[in-house]
């Protein structure tokens, strides 16, 4: 838990997209609990000192690709740009067919 926000921090620091909720963590300074707005407006005033823009609602949507529906796991595995799912008996695997 404690480990959150140095996580976030780096992926803001490396250009990635971090999210965060009371999910991730409820403590803020040593000893004070934290809500999830001040865990968001801990990470925009970070994103700022660092630079980085926020994402608008919309623009967050299309990064998380929410309400994307795909067949199986297969098609979500490569529209993701992940590896595929070996198939029984195959050895190694890089790429889709």
């Amino acid at each position: 838990m404690r480990s959150v926000l140095p996580v976030n921090t780096m992926a803001i620091a490396l250009g990635l997209h971090p999210r965060c909720g009371n999910e991730d963590t409820i403590w803020g300074s040593p000893g004070e609990k934290i809500t999830a707005v001040g865990q968001v407006r801990q990470l925009v005033r970070i994103a700022g000192e660092l630079g980085r823009d926020v994402a608008t609602g919309k623009v967050a949507r299309d990064i998380y690709k929410l309400g994307t529906v795909y067949a199986d796991a297969d098609e979500t595995l490569a529209m993701l740009g992940y590896a595929p799912n070996r198939r029984p008996g195959q050895v190694g695997f890089t790429h889709h067919a």
